[in-house]
C-alpha cells in the first residue's frame, strides 16, 4: 500500500471525481492529474497505470469503511441498534456510488475484477463483524456465520433495487428489525 501524503490523496480525490464524472473507462490519466491539481509526472511516478490508481481508491475506501464498521460495532447500545449502525457504516458508500452518477454500476463491476482479492477480503472482515456481534448477543446463535451471510446478502439485494437512499436506508432499517427480532426470539426458543 502506498503511504498517504497530501500529493496521494489530492490524486485519489481527483480520481473519485473523475470516476465518478466520466465512469473508468472513460477517464485517462491525463484527467485525473488534472483534477488533481497534479503533474502528469507526479501521478505517473505514484501510479504507473489506471489500475493502480483505481486499486489505491479501493483500498483507501476499504480502510475509511472498515474503520466505521469497527467504530460501529465498539459503540454501546443495544446489539440491534449496533447491527444496523455496522451495516450502514459498511453499506453507506456503495450506495452512494452506485447512484452518484450513471456510471456507478460500471465502477462497482471495475472494482470487482481488479480489486477482487481486496473485495473478498473486506467482505469477510465485514462478516466476521457481524457473526461476532451475533455470537456476542445470543446465547445460542445457530451459525454466526451463516446468519451474517443471509443478512449480508438480503442488504445486497435491498441496494441493487434501490431507487433511493432514504427508501435503501428504510429497507435495510426494516430488514435488521426483523432480522435481529427472529433471531432474538428463535434463540430464546432454543
Amino acid at each position: 500500500m502506498i503511504p498517504s501524503t497530501p500529493t496521494i490523496e489530492a490524486l485519489l480525490d481527483g480520481a473519485m471525481q473523475q470516476f465518478t464524472r466520466h465512469g473508468f473507462a472513460k477517464t485517462s490519466m491525463s484527467d485525473i492529474a488534472k483534477a488533481s491539481g497534479v503533474s502528469r509526472t507526479s501521478l505517473y511516478n505514484a501510479f504507473p497505470t489506471k489500475d493502480d490508481v483505481f486499486r489505491a481508491l479501493s483500498s483507501r475506501i476499504n480502510q475509511r469503511v472498515h474503520a466505521a464498521v469497527v467504530s460501529a460495532f465498539g459503540r454501546p447500545g443495544a446489539w440491534d441498534e449496533r447491527m444496523l449502525d455496522i451495516i450502514n457504516a459498511r453499506v453507506s458508500w456503495v450506495y452512494e456510488l452506485l447512484h452518484a452518477s450513471e456510471y456507478g454500476r460500471e465502477l462497482i463491476n471495475e472494482k470487482n475484477k481488479i480489486c477482487g482479492g481486496d473485495v473478498l477480503a473486506a467482505n469477510d472482515r465485514f462478516e466476521k463483524v457481524i457473526a461476532n456481534l451475533l455470537t456476542e448477543n445470543l446465547a445460542r446463535p445457530a451459525d454466526g456465520v451463516a446468519l451474517a451471510r443471509v443478512l449480508i446478502q438480503s442488504v445486497n439485494g435491498i441496494l441493487e433495487k434501490a431507487e433511493t437512499k432514504a427508501g435503501a436506508e428504510r429497507s435495510i432499517a426494516l430488514l435488521v428489525g426483523v432480522f435481529c427480532a427472529g433471531a432474538t426470539k428463535a434463540d430464546a426458543v432454543a
